[in-house]
């Protein structure tokens, strides 16, 4: 018996000390958004009312660290207010797991994540968190990872499937890729860095002519771009461009390119301006071409480009008629307050037809609208902020043509939200590119 308790304390002072060189940290998150919308996505309709919500995210991430590995897991309620009565049972909150990955160490410089992961590459123009939206986005993956002082490299894999199958490798969850790799470079230098793009995007469609005995057939595109960074003292600038090729969604042959500039300069210690543009190819309505040139920027954060009131690329892209969008931003910071000023000034990169015209190939202007934008945002305290925002789009005819709507009513879209957000950067600024 003496032996045994001898075993027992021996085992438990080694359980211990293992415990010791482990860390366990609980990260806890807070982010609610009060909306008002009315012309949000698309242009408001004659006689439309507004709509006003509040929506919230909770979440706690825990990280387990050892010395070899660590495994995070993040869960997360997502709800409405008011979505379920003060007294019924919760059937509406939205309870998921928003990351769950193991992490191991291989070697001094290279590591291997496996499992559910939120990705953001290059300011989140082609693979981005989403972290504006309450969910966010997430990718179920495996991921290898490189890094020495100045170079890092990621390669990702991903394959998807409905649950566990006896056969076949349908499947069918809708607005997903069925698989995906993609290839991440990026250099640093003293004031620059350089990054490198490679995405194969895998998409799963039902054969037309298989109605008797469902079979599917997965089409592929390839995305590939550069993009570069300066950032002085008073001067900074940012270059990419992306091409796209393979098949589109329909299986025919796709070819599109993403190209943007901009330069901003320091006005003093406070104030800084920004001026660029950016252009999304597309595919014009008077086009008989098989050929896709509508751009995709696939899993991107869309709500950090082309104005913050979400009209652009954030349902089906497929055949549209691209963007041209050029932007000026003036930015003033103070302590703990800070205040954005963004207008965009909105265009077609290819031929709207005018189906209202006698001619059946006319076209309508390229214009399709401006939009101004204004963002607060206030620390209160240590990891605390308050971020509000106001916008408005004046639309145009082909901007109605394209997207329905009125455009003698005012379209417009207000916010109010509270981050709190422990660990995170001084100024969150949740999902907006300033």
């Amino acid at each position: 018996m003496k032996s045994f308790f001898r075993f027992l304390i021996v085992g438990l002072g080694m359980l211990c000390s293992i415990q010791a060189k482990a860390q366990l940290n609980f990260t806890p998150q807070y982010m609610n958004r009060a909306e008002y919308r009315h012309g949000y996505q698309s242009l408001a309709d004659t006689g439309q009312k507004a709509a006003a919500f509040v929506s919230q995210r909770t979440r706690l991430t825990g990280e387990y660290k050892a010395e070899r590995y660590k495994i995070v897991i993040g869960i997360q309620d997502i709800r409405t207010w008011g979505s379920v009565g003060n007294a019924a049972i919760d059937t509406k909150g939205l309870m998921s797991v928003s990351e769950a990955y193991a992490e191991i160490n291989l070697s001094r410089k290279i590591l291997a994540r496996l499992g559910r992961q939120i990705l953001a590459y290059d300011d989140d123009r082609i693979i981005g968190s989403l972290d504006w939206a309450m969910q966010s986005r997430r990718h179920d993956l495996a991921l290898l990872q490189y890094k020495d002082s100045t170079l890092t490299l990621h390669g990702g894999f991903a394959f998807n499937q409905d649950k566990e199958q006896f056969k076949t490798t349908i499947y069918t969850v809708q607005a997903n890729y069925k698989t995906f790799q993609y290839l991440w470079a990026n250099k640093q230098f003293k004031k620059s860095d350089v990054s490198l793009l490679v995405l194969n995007n895998g998409l799963q469609f039902g054969k037309k002519d298989t109605v008797s005995k469902p079979d599917t057939i997965t089409v592929f595109s390839q995305t590939t771009g550069i993009r570069a960074t300066y950032k002085g003292d008073i001067f900074s600038g940012v270059v990419y461009g992306y091409y796209q090729f393979g098949k589109d969604g329909n299986n025919n042959p796709l070819s599109a390119y993403c190209a943007s500039a901009e330069a901003s300069c320091k006005l003093g210690k406070l104030v800084s301006f920004t001026l660029g543009a950016e252009i999304l190819s597309g595919t014009s309505q008077l086009s008989k071409s098989t050929t896709n040139r509508s751009f995709t920027p696939f899993y991107g954060t869309n709500h950090r480009h082309n104005g913050y009131m979400d009209y652009f690329y954030l349902g089906n892209h497929l055949n549209t008629v691209g963007l041209f969008d050029k932007y000026a931003k003036l930015n003033f910071s103070y302590k703990q307050f800070l205040l954005g000023l963004n207008a965009h000034f909105f265009d077609t990169a290819e031929k709207v037809r005018n189906t209202k015209a006698a001619a059946p190939n006319s076209s309508m202007p390229s214009y399709l609208g401006t939009e101004l934008d204004i963002t607060i945002g206030c620390k209160v305290a240590d990891e605390i902020s308050l971020q509000a925002g106001y916008s408005q789009m004046f639309g145009s005819s082909t901007m109605m043509m394209l997207k329905g709507g009125n455009t003698r009513e005012t379209s417009n879209w207000a916010y109010l939200m509270v981050i709190v957000r422990p660990g995170k950067v001084k100024w969150p600024k949740v999902g907006l590119k300033m």
